[in-house]
C-alpha cells in the first residue's frame, strides 16, 4: 500500500478551485509522487535554517496530463519547528490546518507525515519527501519524481512551491 498525502500548501489551492475529490481521478495525477519514509532512526541532523514561518507565495501543480493549476494568493502559511510542520491556509470558506512530523531525509530533502487535518483527514499517517533550497529568505521546495512507486514514473505528479519567510504570529 502507499501512502498517500498532499503539498502542506496544496490545501489551500484545492479549496481556492474548488476541486472535487474524485479520490480514483485525483489519486492518478497528485498521488503517483509519493514515496515510502525511511526509518526515523535514519535521519539527519535538524536544519534549523528551515525553522520558523513560510507564506507561500506560489504553488504550482503540474498533472500527469500536462496540465497545471497555479496559486499565487499567498493565502497558506507554514510554520517549520524542530520536527513539527504546522500550515494554515484561509479559504472562501473558512481556515485549513493541517499538521505533520517532519525530519530531514538527507541534505536537502525532508520527509513529512501527515498527523492531523481540519481538510482532510483520511490522509492521516501519509508520507510524502520534499527536495528543498533555501536562497536569502525564500524556500523553494520540489517534489521529485518517485521511482519506487507501482505505476510507471510517468504518472509521477509534480508540485513546486515557493516560499518568503516571515515573523511569527
Amino acid at each position: 500500500m502507499v501512502n498517500k498525502q498532499l503539498h502542506p500548501t496544496v490545501y489551500g489551492v484545492l479549496l481556492k478551485l474548488n476541486v472535487k475529490f474524485h479520490m480514483k481521478y485525483f489519486a492518478r495525477y497528485f498521488f503517483f509522487s509519493l514515496a515510502l519514509a525511511a526509518p526515523w532512526s535514519h535521519a539527519a541532523a535538524p536544519d534549523p535554517s528551515l525553522v520558523g514561518c513560510w507564506r507561500a507565495e506560489k504553488i504550482v501543480l503540474y498533472a500527469q496530463d500536462g496540465s497545471k493549476a497555479e496559486d499565487t494568493s499567498g493565502r497558506c502559511i507554514l510554520q517549520f519547528k524542530k520536527e513539527h510542520i504546522e500550515s494554515t491556509c484561509m479559504t472562501s470558506t473558512g481556515m485549513a490546518r493541517t499538521s505533520y512530523q517532519y525530519r530531514i531525509d538527507r541534505p536537502n530533502f525532508y520527509v513529512t507525515t501527515m498527523t492531523g487535518s481540519t481538510f482532510k483527514t483520511d490522509l492521516i499517517g501519509a508520507t510524502r519527501e520534499y527536495e528543498y533550497r533555501i536562497e536569502g529568505d525564500r524556500l523553494i521546495t520540489v517534489t521529485p519524481p518517485q521511482s519506487t512507486l507501482p505505476e510507471p514514473r510517468a504518472a509521477a505528479m509534480r508540485v513546486e512551491s515557493e516560499a518568503t519567510r516571515k515573523s511569527c504570529e
